[in-house]
């Protein structure tokens, strides 16, 4: 099974500066209750230019930050908005919501793991 999220790849991003993806973690998971209600309240209301752009934003950070497979879930809710497919749509959010519950413990774990430096 590929690993659920690749905190390499995330450091490779901000050129190894772990207090740097510390704090980008700690935005993402301090924004991502507003965009997870946008990408529910957006297909509740039939609303599909809204889920697209909120699932656009979450495909981007999560690419960002090294969780390709949250990042290709919300590409998928992406599509299936721009393709007006609600019901894949509606299929797509619960498991995107697993994905993110899932990895959320492992991504802020990073925070609380010692540098290299032997520095905490």
């Amino acid at each position: 099974m590929p690993a659920v999220w690749d905190p390499a790849a995330a450091l490779e991003r901000v050129a190894g500066d772990k207090a740097l993806l510390v704090e980008l973690i700690a935005i993402f998971f301090e924004d991502y209750p507003r965009y997870h209600a946008a990408l529910q309240q957006s297909l509740e209301q039939g609303d599909l230019a809204a889920l697209q752009k909120a699932a656009h934003t979450l495909k981007g950070s999560l690419s960002y930050l090294g969780a390709k497979e949250g990042a290709s879930l919300a590409l998928k809710i992406e599509q299936a908005a721009l393709e007006s497919n609600a019901a894949s749509a509606r299929e797509l959010i619960p498991q995107f919501t697993a994905y993110i519950d899932s990895i959320k413990p492992l991504m802020m774990s990073l925070s609380e793991e010692p540098d290299d430096a032997g520095n905490h």
